[in-house]
């Protein structure tokens, strides 16, 4: 398992669109933006949701087939 903290994960994972990912989790883009940063520390309730939704995604991700 890799372990990061939100700025680390977002800085290698640039793929991952903030703004999107807020809008999927109802979360404030401005508030999971100042985690992003390390302006703010998320509380552990929220850092399980927003890693709930990364989840979700890399999911998703994972089963997604193409049409050929």
């Amino acid at each position: 398992k890799v372990s990061l903290d939100l700025p680390q994960f977002f800085e290698f994972y640039k793929v991952i669109n903030a703004k999107a990912l807020s809008e999927r989790i109802g979360m404030n883009q401005s508030l999971l933006a100042q985690y992003i940063k390390g302006i703010k520390k998320p509380s552990a309730i929220q850092t399980r949701r927003i890693l709930k939704g990364v989840q979700q995604v890399g999911k998703e991700l994972a089963e997604m087939q193409f049409l050929i």
